[in-house]
């Protein structure tokens, strides 16, 4: 799973300022050299790092410098919750659970949720209430929604139950601010393909594949629902695009 991380307020002054704004300018090898030997003497420096790491998709570089920072400064914002998220993109459910649980200056939906779905991946009943719990208290907070968030969460746990209507109330319970999400429609179009809702999902799916050309899960399952839907020339042009990373035309 990606994890999120050029939202990220990468913001105190007084700590590698350059590396930082190179960051948020999405230039992560300048960001990366600009370090230096920095990230071994500041926990913010060493956060940046590992999420410098993570945003180039290298959880398993991203894992040292995250624990460090973590390990430096409990009170770093999201230090060890970006350590339990890299975790988690490894495979590491039981590790990813500890990690969440050491104190951490983040917000509590934020934690409730890589906990919820740390617990999902286990396949343990907490998992449901967790998410729950998170939405609950997402719902007050005006932050702009990006990912992981826990509405598309709880929306995929209830799929993988195969609660595919009650997925789709969820969804459709979004406000606007989810409309932009490429994963709000990837989720909105299996819930509606696993409701058998052929033709609704191969339009949450277009729309999925057109904020995010390079999806290639929704790719594939729009694959799938051409195919449901008698448009074999479709559903193999979006096949090749699962598969090669080229874009189609339609």
């Amino acid at each position: 799973m990606a994890l999120l991380v050029l939202a990220l307020m990468l913001a105190p002054a007084d700590a590698c300022p350059a590396a930082a704004d190179a960051f948020r300018r999405g230039d992560h090898e300048a960001a990366l050299a600009l370090l230096g030997p920095a990230p071994a003497r500041n926990s913010f420096c060493s956060k940046l790092a590992g999420l410098i790491a993570a945003a180039r998709g290298d959880y398993r570089a991203a894992l040292n410098p995250l624990e460090t920072s973590c390990r430096m400064n409990r009170n770093e914002p999201d230090a060890c919750y970006y350590y339990a998220r890299a975790l988690y993109a490894l495979d590491r459910f039981e590790d990813s659970l500890a990690a969440l649980a050491a104190p951490a200056a983040s917000k509590s939906w934020q934690l409730l949720t890589a906990r919820g779905q740390a617990l999902d991946a286990l396949g343990r009943t907490e998992a449901e209430p967790a998410l729950k719990r998170a939405l609950a208290e997402r719902q007050s907070d005006p932050t702009p929604v990006s990912e992981p968030d826990p509405l598309l969460a709880l929306a995929s746990f209830l799929y993988r139950q195969g609660r595919a209507a009650e997925a789709l109330s969820l969804l459709r319970s979004a406000p606007a601010a989810y409309q932009p999400l490429a994963s709000y429609h990837y989720q909105t179009g299996r819930a509606q393909a696993q409701a058998q809702h052929w033709a609704e999902a191969a339009e949450s799916l277009k729309n999925a594949v057109s904020l995010a050309p390079d999806h290639t899960e929704a790719h594939g399952l729009l694959s799938r629902v051409y195919y449901r839907l008698n448009e074999p020339e479709l559903a193999a042009a979006h096949a090749r695009r699962a598969t090669q990373g080229s874009p189609i035309s339609r």
